[in-house]
C-alpha cells in the first residue's frame, strides 16, 4: 500500500513540474494548452459484481427458496457498479497547428452502498417469523492514471474543430466491498418451551489493489471561445484489466465476536451448493483460501475497466 502511494505521489508531483517547467523550457507562443475535464465513464466491472451476485444466490437458496411456503417479500437486488465518475488535467504541446502531444493524470471514483430488510413468517401451532438485514451493503471503486497521447485535429473554421487521439499509460486501482447483515429466527408457540429467538450474522470485509495498462482512443469537438480559452466534448473507449490483484479481508461473527483477518491475492472460487430444494454454482470473489481445495479456484480476479466514456471539458492556451 505504501508503494502505491509512493507512486501516485510521484505521479502527481511530476506533473505539477511539467506544468510548471515546461512553458520555460519550450518557449513558444501558443504552443501549450492546460485542460480541465470530467463526466462519465460507463464500465462493467463483472468480477467485482459478482460480490452482490454471490449475495444474491445465497440468499435465494438459503432464505427465500427455504421459507418459500411462508407469506412475506424480500428484495433480493443488491448494487453493482456500472458507471464511475473521471475527472483529469492534461497538459498538451502543439507541435503545430494540427498535432500535438499530451501528458494527462486523472482520477476516478464511484461507491454503491444499500441497506434492505425483508422478512418471512408462519402462523399455525407455531408461530415463526424469519427476517434477514443488510445494514450496509457496499461496493467501492477508484484509482487514477498517468496517459500520454497524440492527437489531430481537423478544422471546420476558425474555432471549431474535430479532433482524433490516442493514449496510452499506467492505471492503479482500488476497490473494496463490505456486508454486515443479521438473520432472526423467532418461533412463538403454546408453552414457553416453545417460545425462543436465534440470531445469527457477520461482518465481512475485503480490499484489494493492483495496477495495469491502460489504452484509449478519443474523438471529441473542440471549440475556442476566444484566443486562449475554449471547451471540448469528447467521447472515448478504454481498455483496461487489472489482475494479480492484492489485498485484506476480515469477518466478525456476530453471536461470538471473535475475528479473521488475513491477506492474499484475489481470485474466483466456484461453490457447489446442493439443498433439498434446491442446487446452484456459486462464483465468489476471494482472496481466502485456507478452508477451500484448489479445485474450488476457478481463475483469477479480474477488474475490468474497459468501456465508452463521455467527458466534458475546459482549454486554455498559454
Amino acid at each position: 500500500m505504501n508503494k502505491n502511494i509512493s507512486l501516485k505521489n510521484f505521479a502527481v508531483k511530476s506533473l505539477i513540474v511539467v506544468l510548471l517547467l515546461s512553458p520555460s523550457v519550450l518557449v513558444s507562443a501558443e504552443k501549450f494548452q492546460v485542460e480541465v475535464y470530467g463526466g462519465m465513464s460507463f464500465i462493467n466491472p463483472k468480477d467485482l459484481n459478482l460480490f452482490s451476485r454471490a449475495e444474491e444466490q445465497y440468499n435465494e437458496l438459503y432464505f427465500i427458496q427455504r421459507l418459500s411456503y411462508e407469506g412475506g417479500y424480500f428484495v433480493n437486488d443488491f448494487p453493482e457498479i456500472r458507471k464511475t465518475i473521471p475527472a483529469g488535467l492534461r497538459l498538451r504541446y502543439h507541435v503545430s497547428e494540427k498535432f500535438s502531444f499530451s501528458l494527462a493524470l486523472e482520477g476516478f471514483k464511484q461507491k454503491k452502498q444499500i441497506s434492505m430488510e425483508g422478512s418471512f413468517g408462519y402462523v399455525a401451532d407455531v408461530t415463526e417469523n424469519h427476517t434477514k438485514k443488510y445494514d450496509p451493503f457496499l461496493l467501492g471503486l477508484s484509482g487514477y492514471a498517468v496517459m500520454g497521447g497524440v492527437h489531430y485535429l481537423f478544422p471546420i473554421d476558425g474555432r471549431t474543430d474535430i479532433e482524433v487521439g490516442a493514449a496510452g499509460g499506467w492505471a492503479h486501482a482500488d476497490f473494496d466491498f463490505s456486508s454486515e447483515w443479521t438473520y432472526t429466527a423467532t418461533y412463538l408457540g403454546n408453552s414457553k418451551y416453545l417460545q425462543y429467538t436465534s440470531l445469527d450474522g457477520a461482518v465481512l470485509e475485503g480490499d484489494g489493489s493492483g495496477n495495469g495498462f491502460l489504452a484509449q482512443g478519443m474523438l471529441r469537438l473542440n471549440r475556442m471561445l476566444g484566443r486562449n480559452i475554449g471547451f471540448f466534448v469528447e467521447t472515448a473507449y478504454t481498455f483496461c484489466r487489472i489482475s494479480s490483484l492484492e489485498g485484506s479481508g476480515r469477518e466478525v461473527r456476530i453471536w461470538t465476536s471473535d475475528e479473521t483477518s488475513w491477506e492474499g491475492t484475489w481470485a474466483i472460487k466456484k461453490e457447489e451448493i446442493e439443498l433439498l430444494w434446491a442446487s446452484d454454482d456459486v462464483y465468489v470473489p476471494t482472496n481466502y483460501w485456507s478452508e477451500w481445495t484448489a479445485s474450488q479456484r476457478e481463475r483469477d480476479f479480474v477488474l475490468d475497466l474497459s468501456g465508452f466514456r463521455l467527458v466534458f471539458g475546459i482549454c486554455f492556451r498559454l
